[in-house]
């Protein structure tokens, strides 16, 4: 796999376990007022409240995991080539020009395999119609010396 790929691939995750986080603890957080606040708790809904313990367990465990992701995200960030690594538009160039020279060879040397071939089928039709018409020949002759050879 590419490192594009992975990158790709290790961004989504991370914003999936971002998005089921905030989706997790909207649900399981209790909720309570502000001191100052008139909007009821009505609004919110049910909530599966979970005690302030298992809130903080869940809450490590979720930045753990964001912190490995985000470490490995780093990571492949990296290894990513640089403007430097990357050819310039002369050296891109260069080498397409190359390749575009090696495609031309390799096409002439095709169609030089493909005109060496047509001769070749050529040439065994050749010798195919020659050896028909020997062995028809020979059959004939065959046919009149066993004629010859009953009626003697």
């Amino acid at each position: 796999m590419d490192l594009l790929t992975q990158l790709d691939g290790d961004i989504d995750l991370l914003l999936k376990i971002m998005s089921s986080s905030v989706a997790f603890i909207s649900r399981k957080a209790s909720h309570t007022p502000l001191p100052s606040s008139t909007i009821p708790l009505s609004v919110l809904g049910k909530t599966e409240a979970i005690t302030p313990a298992e809130m903080d367990e869940a809450i490590a465990e979720l930045v753990s995991d964001l912190i490995e992701k985000a470490d490995s995200i780093r990571s492949i960030i990296r290894h990513l080539p640089t403007a430097q690594d990357l050819a310039t538009d002369t050296q891109l160039q260069t080498q397409l020009d190359q390749i575009q020279s090696e495609m031309a060879h390799a096409n002439h040397e095709y169609q030089e395999a493909v005109h060496m071939a047509k001769e070749l089928k050529q040439e065994v039709e050749g010798l195919l119609e020659v050896v028909a018409d020997t062995h028809s020949a020979s059959r004939a002759w065959l046919v009149h010396e066993l004629e010859h050879t009953h009626t003697v």
